[in-house]
């Protein structure tokens, strides 16, 4: 949604889009977690390649994460 039609909605429509921003955020921070922890269960055993790869993900979720969060804050 875009940053225009948050500003023209009324409250309650506001709120239920920051409540579900909130939702998301937290549903990814879960997810970069687990896909952070499974590149490091994984170092001994996979390529290089992919542990990378997996790490990669990891910082590009936290990324969004972080402008997530920033717009929920306003």
């Amino acid at each position: 949604m875009s940053e225009k039609q948050e500003q023209t909605g009324s409250g309650a429509e506001n709120g239920s889009v920051a409540e579900t921003r909130a939702r998301v955020v937290a549903e990814l921070k879960g997810a970069s977690e687990t896909i952070e922890n499974g590149a490091f269960d994984l170092a001994g055993d996979a390529s290089a390649d992919v542990v990378s790869d997996l790490i990669r993900i990891t910082a590009d979720l936290q990324m969004l994460i972080g402008q997530l969060a920033q717009r929920n804050s306003r």
